[in-house]
């Protein structure tokens, strides 16, 4: 009798905090839920700046990950998503319009998720890309309340 294959099973919270580190420095929020049967990561982000104009960009993202391992000991995980605008639908309203990019996402994190590395860059409000370098990424708690 052959063996049935094993079931890859998973789905968790990931939220971080890129960015920031620096006075006026953009801020990048991002939540996750991380489907590793599919190495598939979707989920919103928000980037702030407290700078005139203040920035204040929200987006869906929609990407995937990597194992990335030089050494048997030295492995970290590379996370990359593209951003869209979030459009608040009317219900039964239709397929909708195609939406362009507005926030792209590279990270790269330890193997067990908590910090790392990345690169993104955002649509401005003049439409032109604004690219943030070697931001620091940091895990936090994810808010599971709900809003009334």
């Amino acid at each position: 009798m052959a063996k049935k294959a094993a079931v890859q099973v998973g789905l968790f919270p990931l939220c971080y905090d890129i960015g920031g580190g620096k006075p006026g420095a953009p801020l990048f929020r991002v939540s996750l839920s991380v489907y590793t049967p599919g190495k598939s990561v979707n989920g919103v982000g928000h980037i702030t700046q407290t700078t005139s104009p203040p920035l204040d960009i929200g987006t869906n993202l929609h990407g995937e990950f990597t194992y990335m391992c030089v050494m048997p000991k030295s492995c970290h995980i590379l996370i990359t998503a593209t951003g869209y605008p979030i459009v608040n639908w009317p219900k039964g309203g239709g397929v909708g319009p195609v939406l362009q990019p507005n926030a792209d996402l590279r990270m790269v994190v330890t193997d067990d998720w908590e910090s790392g590395t990345a690169t993104f860059r955002y649509l401005d409000a003049k439409g032109n890309w604004q690219e943030v370098e070697d931001a620091p990424v940091r895990m936090v708690p994810c808010n599971n309340k709900t809003e009334k």
